[in-house]
């Protein structure tokens, strides 16, 4: 979670530039100046280990008290990313927003702050400050298909599908051979309930991806939302055996409303409570 390569010798740098120039070594630094970076060092190193052991308010402490040892800019930056990212670990989502929210104000033009500050707004429905921060992504790398294919999600979540189509082609207009965005062009004819469409891009999905597990989720979405729930069991199953140790929280949440369907109350509470966990998980970049 924290990137310590990176982080110690930016902060020696950066003391270094403040006592006297970049070409001053830090054995001619102030005891109490090395002092500093010494204690950065282990408090970095403490949480580190202590984010391993799963012991995230501890990480989250030290991390803190790195933080105050770091001066302002991009290195502190990172560091209130990453403290972003500990608050999401243990469930608290309005911290980690200020978190993210402090680090841009430090390094606005941050790609991977931003990005995961728009993922936790979308948890949160608010798809109106995602797609202000997707768009400003978009605007400075306007041919990143991730940010396009993200920015169209949330377009489809807001019911905004001509959006969303406008940003599965500019996908395709600068990689006419995507096949995520074709993954992306059968969710949204599913969401516009064009079904016969949605089944041939899937068909045709299935031919190129055989063993993918984002393609069976998407057609087993379809087949729900047609109340074929055979077909969307058997997809599904095939989209856990497919994704082997990386199943996505979507899958269960989709799982889940299987369930829900067929009154597996508990079964689809289960499901939601795991998604609700790897999704913490998978924003901590």
């Amino acid at each position: 979670m924290l990137h310590r390569n990176r982080l110690f010798p930016a902060l020696a740098g950066a003391l270094l530039l403040i006592l006297g120039g970049r070409q001053a070594k830090a054995m001619s630094l102030p005891t109490s100046a090395q002092d500093s970076i010494t204690r950065y060092e282990v408090l970095i190193d403490s949480s580190f280990m202590a984010g391993n052991l799963g012991d995230y308010p501890r990480a989250e402490s030290y991390l803190r008290q790195a933080l105050r040892l770091a001066p302002k800019g991009q290195l502190q930056a990172m560091l209130l990313n990453n403290l972003g990212g500990l608050q999401l670990l243990q469930g608290k989502d309005d911290a980690a927003l200020l978190s993210f929210g402090a680090a841009l104000e430090q390094s606005p033009s941050d790609p991977t702050t931003r990005y995961n500050r728009a993922q936790l707004f979308v948890r949160k429905k608010n798809y109106k400050a995602a797609l202000t921060d997707l768009s400003l992504l978009i605007s400075a790398y306007p041919k990143n298909e991730l940010y396009h294919y993200q920015r169209a999600m949330v377009y489809l979540l807001t019911k905004e599908y001509d959006l969303a189509e406008n940003d599965l082609r500019a996908i395709i207009d600068g990689n006419g051979e995507s096949l995520k965005a074709r993954v992306g062009f059968a969710l949204l004819e599913t969401m516009r309930g064009n079904y016969n469409e949605a089944e041939r891009l899937y068909a045709y999905l299935t031919d190129k991806l055989p063993r993918n597990a984002e393609v069976y989720e998407g057609r087993a979405r379809m087949f729900l939302a047609r109340g074929m729930r055979g077909f969307a069991q058997r997809d599904i199953n095939l989209a856990f055996e497919y994704a082997k140790g990386g199943v996505p929280a979507t899958l269960y949440r989709l799982r889940a409303e299987l369930h829900e369907s067929l009154g597996n109350e508990k079964e689809a509470e289960e499901d939601r409570k795991q998604a609700e966990a790897l999704e913490r998980k998978a924003m901590i970049r």
